[in-house]
Parts: C-alpha cells; structure tokens; sequence
C-alpha cells in the first residue's frame, strides 16, 4: 500500500490536512538510522517547483482531510476496520480486556479520565472530562508494521512489552464513516501489546489492531 508520507501521531484537536512527515523513529529510545537526505532533498525541491508556489504548504503533524468518499483521506486503506467496527456481533468489553490475537477488533467500555491509572501516561495529556481506557493485545508472529486504528476522535499510544513505541506513521479522516484514526508502528515479535486510548469525548470506542496491509 502506498502511504502519502507518515507523521508523528497527534492529539485530537490537531488538524494539518493532507500532509505527512517522516517520523523520527518507531521507539521512544531512538534507533537512529542514518539516510541519505541530499537526493531526497533535490527531488522535493523540483516537485515543489514544478506544482507551483501557490500550492506549496508547510508539513503538518499529520495526514487528515476530507475527500469525495470520506474514507479516500486516509493515507492507507482501513476496509478491514469498517468491516470489523460494523459487525453487529462485534466484541464489546470494559477497559482492561485482554485478546489473544491480533487482527480482529474490540468495542470498548471506556473509563473517565479522572479516574483511570494509566500504565504510563499519556503522551499527550487528556482533558479530565474526557474517557479513557486500554486493551491488551498477545504479540504479534513476525517483525512489521502494524496498525491501530480508532472509531473516534482520541489519542493512541501503544505499548509493547512495557516499553512505549512511536508511531511511524498516523492518519484520520473526519468523514469517513466509521473510522476516524489509524496510526502504524513496527512492531518486533514480544508477549504484549498494550494499547491505549485516552481523550474521547464518548464513554466506549472501537479498536482495531492488525499488521499494515
């Protein structure tokens, strides 16, 4: 699947439409790596000239935006997640449930933000009158990128083995019907896969973690 470009993952209220940054790695202890920027560069610079400066925009934290479908604006396919998310008989569970496999998806009972203890906080903050809550995911059989995608607006941070991961890349669309976030991290072969979701504005969200596509 060709991704428009990647991004760090951002907050709800963030916007930044139709725009993807390299990420700077997938893991909070960096593993650095080193590229060779200068033909990259020049290639860019010549796409931007040849587009035009009146189309020209500063990068933003992450790739959103409308489209004539709604679900177009994401930047990789999330059929499988409006499959999941619309199946009557989708799994449903408070906060805290454990799954044992990956690839399917979880509606989950969410807890107020006030009251919830976060296995590590947050990256970025919630506001205390939001909803909050977790899932737990049991490894994933091989090293890749894997995705995690939302039904509404909130904030994903994943974790896998205690140790919290960066997303390579995120994505959203606000009017695709279903689906309103997906976020991808590279993931190595470990017990657990702790996903968090925190600053809904709604007490239960859907959930979906499979390998990217």
């Amino acid at each position: 699947m060709g991704s428009r470009g990647s991004s760090r993952d951002a907050g709800p209220d963030k916007e930044g439409f139709g725009t993807m940054v390299v990420a700077s790695g997938p893991i909070e202890k960096t593993r650095a790596r080193a590229f060779g920027w200068a033909p990259l560069a020049f290639a860019i610079a010549g796409a931007v000239a040849s587009a035009g400066a009146g189309r020209a925009q500063a990068p933003g934290p992450i790739a959103s935006g409308t489209s004539a479908d709604g679900c177009g604006a994401f930047a990789w396919p999330v059929s499988n997640e409006r499959e999941w998310f619309a199946d009557e008989n989708l799994r449903r569970g408070a906060s805290g449930l454990r799954l044992s496999r990956i690839d399917r998806a979880v509606e989950l009972d969410l807890q107020p933000t006030r009251s919830i203890q976060f296995f590590l906080p947050p990256r970025l903050p919630p506001r205390p009158d939001t909803y909050s809550g977790e899932v737990t995911f049991f490894g994933v059989p091989h090293p890749g990128v894997y995705q995690v995608s939302i039904s509404r607006d909130a904030s994903i941070d994943v974790f896998e083995n205690g140790t919290r991961l960066a997303p390579v890349a995120s994505t959203e669309a606000k009017d695709c019907d279903g689906v309103r976030k997906s976020a991808r991290f590279a993931l190595a072969p470990g017990d657990l896969v702790l996903v968090e979701v925190s600053g809904a504005a709604e007490p239960s969200i859907k959930v979906a973690f499979e390998e990217a596509p």
